[in-house]
């Protein structure tokens, strides 16, 4: 049976992923690094045929180690950390040499350039701009460790994939952490504050993914790398994969916010302000990357490999998570 090493499994992503493969696969031997005792205990209880090794994303031995051991490792813990890669494909090298599929992020692409809260028309599909998506310089987010991770790729000779997912939304099903940020952190400001806003116009657009959509790639992509060759799955300098289902606005997804916390009577009005840059940072310190700019992915290449979003829209899953941020 083949061992599949994973990282963040109390993570929101690492927490979805890891319930869909003992679902789908309950043959795999599933491996999780978990930081304390605490986290190993409430990890077994929810999947007691699972390890847990104990351990961090500085702990070098135990992450060598277990990359010796794995024919696939899932590195969902950390889009920007360079030595948990190093540690992990040093090991892998001494070992079965498998795969290692690590999380990056959509925010690569963040652009203002037509300024923040105004739509931009560019899109970036996987294959056809994968040159220029993976020569992003360091200015933009994830870009230097997306290229760190295949460098030490094809030093060790461990095929890699980048798995960049775009505005995640829903509930997740794993052991400790179960939402996201972006609209978790946009609900919480609208509630906070006690009226709905955007940034400037809200215009600005992003793809959107749900959890359960995101961790069927990480299923397709992990069940492709167990084949021979690792299946028809690219890898290396051609593993890079955009996970995403449909597109929004930011002034869509507050006023739809706003009408959901109005009508459960937690805001006075339904009505959305726009707000400066300087006001929206004062309701979050991260908000012109939050809600500023524009990201417009294309995900053909795990489309190709079968995989098809299957989740509803992402307006039908508000309600529940505004009601998580009322309570």
């Amino acid at each position: 049976s083949p061992t599949i090493f994973i990282t963040g499994v109390t993570g929101y992503i690492s927490g979805e992923v890891a319930v869909l493969l003992v679902q789908k696969h309950p043959e795999y031997n599933l491996v999780f690094l978990v930081r304390n005792e605490e986290q190993a205990k409430i990890v077994r209880a929810r999947f007691p045929t699972a390890e847990t090794i104990i351990g961090d994303l500085e702990s070098h031995d135990v992450l060598v180690e277990q990359g010796k051991r794995a024919d696939v490792v899932l590195q969902t813990a950390s889009a920007d950390h360079t030595p948990v890669g190093q540690s992990i494909m040093e090991g892998m090298s001494q070992g079965k040499k498998g795969s290692c599929i690590h999380v990056s992020g959509s925010r690569i692409l963040h652009d203002v350039s037509n300024g923040f809260g105004n739509p931009l028309s560019k899109i970036y599909p996987d294959t056809t701009d994968l040159d220029t998506i993976t020569s992003f310089d360091s200015s933009h987010v994830h870009a230097d460790i997306d290229a760190f991770v295949t460098a030490v790729g094809l030093k060790f000779s461990v095929s890699t994939a980048d798995v960049s997912p775009v505005t995640i939304y829903g509930i997740g099903r794993g052991p400790i952490k179960t939402h996201s940020l972006q609209i978790p952190f946009l609900a919480e400001g609208i509630l906070k504050r006690g009226k709905a806003f955007t940034m400037l116009e809200g215009n600005n657009i992003w793809d959107n993914i749900h959890i359960a959509d995101l961790a069927e790639a990480y299923n397709v992509l992990t069940e492709e790398a167990l084949k021979p060759s690792g299946g028809k799955s690219s890898w290396g300098e051609e593993g890079y994969y955009f996970t995403q289902s449909a597109e929004h606005t930011w002034k869509d997804i507050s006023t739809a916010i706003a009408k959901i916390a109005h009508q459960k009577c937690t805001i006075k009005t339904a009505e959305v302000d726009k707000l400066s840059i300087e006001d929206a940072i004062a309701v979050h310190r991260w908000a012109p990357l939050l809600w500023g700019g524009n990201c417009g992915s294309r995900g053909d290449r795990i489309t190709a490999l079968g995989w098809t979003p299957s989740a509803r829209k992402i307006e039908d899953y508000l309600p529940e998570m505004v009601e998580f941020e009322i309570k």
